[in-house]
C-alpha cells in the first residue's frame, strides 16, 4: 500500500511573538509518523524580537528602540530577528525514514528559497542566493561573538539577497519526530531596524520575465500587482498587498517543497 503524506497549509491572523512560538513549537511536538506536511503562514501583531535558541539574553544591544519590544525565544538557532513588516512561515515534515526525511536538510533549504529566488526574478528583481557564510562552525553550540547579533545582518549560502540586501532567511530544528523549518520575508525596513531594507526598499529592473515594462524602476505603473505590492510609504501597505505577498510567498515554498518531494518523496506532495 502506498504511503501517503499529505501536505496543508494554515493561516494565522496576526499574534504575539508568544501565541506565534507556542504555535510553531506544538506542530513540531505533535508531529507524528503519518502527519501531514503542514505549511503555517503568519505575521505578528507587534513588533517583536525574537532570539535565536542559543542566544543569551547578554547579547542583546542597548539599543533604547528595542527596549520596549516583546522578547521570545525561537526553537531554532541562529541571530535575532525583529518581526514587523513580514511575512513568516514554519514548516514541519514529519520523520519517515523509509522515505529518506530525516536530519537537517540542505535540499529543502535550497529548493524552497531557490523556488523563491526564481520567481522574484520573473517580476523584475534581481534576486539570488548570498552563497556565503559568516556563521560558526558547523556543532558549535554557542554563538560566535564575533558574528552580527541580527539574523538579517548574517549571512548563510542559502539565505535569499537583493542587491546586498537579505531579504529571506530561514533556519531548521531537528526532533525526533520530524523537521521544522521556519524563516522571515522581510517586506519593508521596520522603524526599529531601519538599516534591515526589506523587499519594498529595492529597485526593480525596468522590465521583467513577463514583458511588464515599468515607467520608473522600482515602480513598475503598468501593472496593477505592482501599484498595490509596492507602496511608497511603508506604514501604509494595503491589505491587498499584504494577502497578495504571504499567497505568493505560500505558493513558491509549496512549489519548492514539491520539486524535492517530487525527486525523493513521491507519495508526499502538496495536493493541488
Amino acid at each position: 500500500m502506498a504511503k501517503e503524506l499529505r501536505g496543508i497549509v494554515r493561516w494565522d491572523s496576526p499574534q504575539s511573538g508568544e501565541f506565534n512560538m507556542d504555535a510553531d513549537n506544538r506542530m513540531l511536538a505533535e508531529l507524528q509518523s503519518h502527519s501531514p506536511v503542514v505549511l503555517r503562514m503568519y505575521r505578528w501583531s507587534s513588533p517583536t524580537l525574537s532570539l535565536g535558541h542559543f542566544q543569551d539574553e547578554e547579547e542583546i544591544p542597548a539599543e533604547e528602540r528595542w527596549s520596549t519590544a516583546p522578547r521570545v525565544r525561537r526553537k531554532t538557532g541562529g541571530g535575532a530577528i525583529l518581526h514587523d513588516l513580514e511575512w513568516t512561515y514554519s514548516l514541519v515534515i514529519p520523520s519517515r525514514p523509509e522515505l529518506g526525511l530525516k536530519g537537517h536538510s540542505e535540499a529543502i533549504y535550497r529548493s524552497t528559497h531557490l523556488a523563491i529566488v526564481n520567481g522574484l526574478r520573473e517580476m523584475g528583481w534581481d534576486a539570488k542566493l548570498s552563497e556565503q557564510c559568516t556563521c560558526s562552525a558547523a556543532g558549535t553550540r554557542k554563538v560566535s561573538q564575533a558574528e552580527p547579533f541580527l539574523c538579517f545582518m548574517r549571512r548563510s549560502p542559502v539565505d535569499v539577497l537583493i542587491g546586498q540586501d537579505k531579504i529571506l532567511g530561514s533556519a531548521q530544528r531537528r526532533s525526533a519526530a520530524g523537521l521544522l523549518q521556519h524563516g522571515s520575508f522581510l517586506l519593508s525596513a521596520s522603524a526599529l531596524t531601519p538599516s534591515l531594507h526589506g523587499l519594498f526598499d529595492q529597485t526593480r529592473n525596468s522590465s521583467d520575465a513577463s514583458g511588464l515594462e515599468s515607467e520608473d524602476a522600482g515602480k513598475g505603473a503598468d501593472a496593477d500587482w505592482v501599484r498595490a505590492s509596492v507602496p511608497s510609504d511603508a506604514n501604509s501597505i494595503v491589505d491587498f498587498a499584504w494577502r497578495f505577498w504571504g499567497e505568493w510567498l505560500a505558493e513558491r515554498l509549496r512549489a519548492g517543497i514539491d520539486q524535492v518531494i517530487a525527486c525523493k518523496w513521491d507519495d508526499a506532495r502538496f495536493p493541488d
